[in-house]
């Protein structure tokens, strides 16, 4: 028996929920009892059984591999009868044991056994072959064509490069810097005008007019002062003409495309927004969640979102990703990924690791300024490629006035 698309993505949105659930569980726990080792000796619940709950919670992309990686529903009942003697009573413990009975009905719903299951559903995804995903993409195209002529707006690539470090000054605050690329942009003369926002990790913030950075005033780049730039070596010779102001709300730059008669259809711009002090640093405050993404305004026809953080903060954190309506912003408060479990789309993509000292990325992405930008980047910083990991995402025909994320959990 194989299960159909309808079966898995059911099983998918229970998996998902059931991940915030152990999130909301754990954080009820001792943080000695946060890994393997330590839930088994504080619970004395059998080791086995610790290794697939923590990876369940730290270890899966998605809620096919919750289901797949969670322990059987006699072990998980075995988890609560103990942590109801160690934990002071809550609401949690309820809602965990309520995820117990409803993962013995999805079960049963589609398997006669755990192991069944799992078999099932390791199958389907071996099963996802090329072929499917040759006609997923036609489908996202088909839609990026028919976007496109509603709106009179595409991108040929959305190309956002993000950097993450301790402040230099103060290591309890963290510095953001976002390079925003967008190439080939082409827009009609009806169409509105290019928008390009940056979001707060954990507020609002407040932009101000972007000062043209060229290789001839490089000095003027501040990278211990929040600021905006243009980066004029990636971007199509008089987009500078096109600045309209700072929207609205503040978080967002304006390029009006009709103030300017451009060589050719499509123009390239990019962007640059360093914010210092972004948030609290998660290895010393509470709040334990980094959030990077890039919102797709305008059909595309590419995204490829890169983020760079500092070793330190990489390895006490684990990386997770996802696709998300637009509505849904980065600086909401409880924002971690298994909060969202009802809003992430099924469709996310893979996050690749990346190492930042690789010199041939325009030839491995295919984006030809991409390796001259991420050294840009890392010089105007004053960073050095090694003291940093590397994440991407790469996506064909993202979903238009979507959010795609990269987030780290701190422990």
């Amino acid at each position: 028996m194989l299960l159909n698309d309808s079966e898995v993505a059911q099983i998918r949105r229970a998996g998902e929920h059931f991940k915030k659930v152990l999130r909301e569980l754990f954080d009820t726990l001792p943080r000695s009892a946060c890994s393997i080792a330590g839930l088994a000796r504080w619970s004395g619940v059998n080791k086995s059984t610790c290794q697939r709950l923590v990876q369940a919670l730290t270890k899966t992309n998605d809620g096919v591999d919750v289901i797949v990686t969670l322990p059987g529903s006699s072990a998980l009942q075995q988890v609560s009868e103990q942590f109801k003697h160690l934990l002071e009573p809550s609401d949690v413990l309820p809602e965990f044991d309520r995820m117990i009975e409803q993962y013995e009905e999805l079960i049963l719903k589609y398997a006669s056994s755990q192991a069944e299951l799992k078999r099932f559903l390791v199958k389907y995804q071996s099963k996802e072959t090329l072929s499917l995903q040759s006609y997923n993409r036609t489908l996202k195209k088909s839609a990026y064509d028919a976007n496109k002529e509603i709106t009179g707006e595409s991108v040929d690539s959305y190309i956002g490069i993000h950097f993450i470090r301790q402040n230099r000054k103060d290591k309890q605050q963290l510095d953001e810097m976002i390079v925003a690329c967008k190439l080939g942009v082409e827009l009609s003369t009806s169409a509105r005008p290019f928008v390009q926002s940056f979001d707060g990790n954990f507020t609002e913030i407040e932009i101000n007019a972007p000062l043209s950075l060229s290789q001839q005033n490089r000095n003027s780049f501040n990278n211990q002062q929040s600021g905006e730039y243009l980066l004029t070596e990636y971007s199509t010779p008089g987009v500078e003409n096109c600045y309209a102001g700072v929207g609205n709300l503040k978080n967002a730059l304006i390029y009006n495309h009709t103030l300017h008669q451009f060589d050719r259809q499509k123009f390239d711009i990019t962007l640059a927004h360093l914010n210092v002090k972004t948030q609290a640093n998660p290895l010393f405050d509470n709040y334990k969640i980094v959030c990077q993404g890039e919102m797709q305004r305008s059909p595309a026809k590419r995204l490829l979102l890169m983020t760079f953080i500092e070793k330190e903060l990489d390895l006490s954190s684990s990386v997770q990703g996802g696709c998300y309506p637009s509505s849904i912003k980065m600086h909401e408060q409880g924002h971690r990924p298994e909060d969202l479990w009802s809003e992430r789309f099924s469709d996310s993509p893979e996050i690749k690791l990346i190492s930042p000292e690789e010199r041939l990325l325009s030839l491995k992405l295919k984006v030809d300024p991409l390796d001259s930008m991420i050294a840009d980047s890392f010089s105007l910083l004053g960073e050095q490629r090694d003291n940093f990991a590397g994440y991407y995402m790469d996506v064909d025909y993202p979903l238009w006035l979507t959010s795609h994320r990269i987030y780290f959990v701190f422990k």
